[in-house]
């Protein structure tokens, strides 16, 4: 996985030869990306070679404001260009503040905690997210999210925060 490429398209070139060449070399079966924006993402297309299977980006609910209102055309913009968009660090803001009352208010209708709606959410947007936990109940808590859908006007409250 490249994380945060440089900022000029040769260096993104450079860099993305190289995991090519790792490719090649049958040290990895698949390339991805972190942290990619669309012209990032339009460098490494370009060289016509591989396509990065995934960016990794800061997404879920609360994350509204880091694309200015505009997270849906992001994840527009990857599956556009065929790329899987996995959410790191999904839960950060959405255990906090107004994120969380407002998971809190929607998972008590499910009988589902905050964490669980956030993650939810994530899901019910067509993303793919990574968790980590060193407790086996929240393991488990993180997989119980499969039961239940938010409605479209839930996830439209979440999307907005």
């Amino acid at each position: 996985m490249l994380d945060y490429p440089g900022l000029d398209a040769d260096s993104i070139r450079g860099q993305w030869e190289a995991l090519e060449e790792m490719q090649a070399a049958k040290l990895t079966r698949s390339l991805a990306v972190s942290n990619f924006s669309p012209r990032q993402l339009d460098t490494v297309i370009a060289m016509k070679g591989t396509v990065p299977a995934v960016n990794q980006l800061p997404y879920g609910v609360g994350f509204a404001g880091y694309y200015g209102g505009n997270a849906a055309s992001v994840i527009a913009e990857n599956r556009k260009r065929g790329v899987l968009v996995q959410a790191w660090s999904p839960l950060r803001k959405a255990l906090s503040g107004e994120a969380k009352s407002a998971c809190e208010r929607i998972g008590a209708k499910y009988g589902k905690s905050a964490a669980q709606v956030g993650l939810r959410y994530i899901a019910d947007t067509g993303v793919t997210f990574t968790t980590q936990t060193k407790s086996r109940s929240h393991f488990e808590e993180d997989l119980d999210i499969f039961d239940f859908t938010l409605t479209p006007e839930e996830v439209s409250t979440l999307a907005a925060l």
